[in-house]
C-alpha cells in the first residue's frame, strides 16, 4: 500500500505504545479499509478534529460545571 500525500506534508513523527488488543484493532481496521495503519490513525485523528471543530462552532466544547454539580446531587 503506497499512499501519496497530496495535502499538507507530514512534518512530525510520533511514537506510540499500544497493548496487543489496541495494536490488533488498528491492524484490523486498516486492513478492512485498505489503508496502512499510519493512514488509519491519521484518518481517526482527522475525524476527531472535525468533531471537535463542529462542537466548538456550537460552543459545546469544554467542561459543563452544571453537569459536574448535578452528578453530586443525591436527592
Amino acid at each position: 500500500m503506497n499512499t501519496v500525500n497530496y495535502g499538507t506534508p507530514y512534518n512530525h513523527r510520533m511514537t506510540l505504545r499500544l497493548n496487543d488488543e489496541q495494536y490488533n484493532f488498528i491492524l484490523e481496521c486498516s486492513k478492512l479499509l485498505g489503508v496502512s495503519p499510519s493512514d488509519y490513525i491519521r484518518m481517526s485523528v482527522n475525524a476527531g478534529m472535525v468533531q471537535v471543530r463542529e462542537l466548538q462552532k456550537k460552543g459545546e466544547v469544554g467542561t459543563d460545571e452544571n453537569v459536574k454539580t448535578n452528578s453530586d446531587n443525591i436527592v
